[in-house]
């Protein structure tokens, strides 16, 4: 549903209102104080209604999306490692800004990097179990856990990803105790994919490499992009409001959250970039700005066919391992 119909739709609706008041008052003979009451709600609705829509709907949104949590089909699922034959450790530790976070590690080949495997916004571990226990069988040790305010680990505004990193540093933190010398693969999906790439910069010659699955290009550009796409609203000014309230509660600020010059400024290494050729949500303009950004000359990007946003795994998950592993073994 467009806006222009929506307007269309409300025009349309107020004019057959109007004219049916008026055969009310004829018919039943209202007075006009009765009148003047009916008609003056009918314009103050029309004249809230856009105050709704583009000043209180984009900070309804973006308090929704700084407290978005795991949603219950996820919250209900119990499996485990040990549901496909991995041995594994539930771990707790702590993110560089002091919040516990809960995981499960899978010990591998101590030659081969630990793949730190993250999950995205609305989800927990269980959304990167099967394909982690997957790298684990291929002697890659594996690391998943669950973000601030999501899944076990403890609550904290969501921040699309910046302040997300501090969950994999925190991460990196608790296998350099174990691995002092150990390298690491960054690896997420959406939400897991952008944090990953924003935490790459603090990590320096202990990384290896990072498959980024579907992250977007930058704060206001996605947002801009999703306020089109699922409201099918101007961006502007639910743009504007939507990442001011976001980055106020959050406490960082919106040119922080640029994908695209993150990977820019973290050391250079071979990157892996998945999308879906079917992703409307980040579309391949938005894929393409991030992989030409990757300075490294191993860079790679795949698109998965026939698959939407964050789901290329799920539409061919022989062909994602295999795409994901052949890059690894190639380091």
């Amino acid at each position: 549903m467009t806006l222009s119909f929506i307007v269309a739709f409300l025009a349309v609706s107020f004019i057959l209102i109007g004219l049916f008041l008026l055969l009310l008052r004829v018919v039943f003979r209202v007075s006009r104080k009765g009148f003047r009451i009916v008609t003056g709600t009918l314009v103050s609705f029309l004249v809230s209604l856009p105050s709704f829509l583009f000043l209180i709907l984009p900070l309804i949104a973006s308090h929704l999306v700084a407290n978005a949590s795991t949603r219950s089909q996820d919250r209900n699922l119990s499996e485990t490692p040990a549901r496909y034959g991995r041995d594994f450790d539930s771990v707790e530790f702590s993110s560089r800004d002091g919040l516990t976070l809960r995981g499960w590690l899978m010990e591998g080949h101590p030659d081969k990097p630990t793949v730190i495997l993250t999950h995205g916004l609305l989800r927990n571990r269980q959304e990167v179990l099967d394909r982690g226990c997957a790298l684990n069988k291929e002697d890659f040790p594996v690391f998943l856990f669950d973000f601030r305010n999501h899944g076990g680990s403890d609550h904290r505004y969501v921040s699309l990803g910046f302040e997300e990193r501090l969950d994999i540093l925190g991460a990196f933190d608790f296998l350099r105790e174990r691995r002092p010398e150990g390298r690491v693969v960054l690896m997420g999906v959406s939400m897991g994919a952008v944090a990953a790439i924003h935490a790459a910069a603090d990590l320096g010659g202990a990384l290896e490499a990072i498959v980024a699955d579907s992250p977007f290009s930058n704060l206001r550009e996605t947002v801009a992009h999703h306020t089109s796409l699922i409201l099918h609203l101007p961006a502007f000014p639910f743009e504007d409001l939507f990442v001011w309230n976001l980055t106020r509660i959050g406490g960082f600020r919106a040119d922080e959250l640029d994908t695209v010059r993150a990977v820019q400024m973290a050391d250079p290494v071979p990157v892996l970039l998945i999308y879906g050729a079917n992703d409307r949500r980040m579309p391949k303009p938005t894929a393409r700005a991030v992989f030409e950004a990757v300075p490294h000359p191993g860079k790679r990007i795949v698109f998965f066919e026939g698959a939407t946003h964050g789901a290329a795994y799920r539409i061919d998950p022989d062909l994602y391992l295999k795409t994901v592993l052949n890059f690894l073994k190639a380091l």
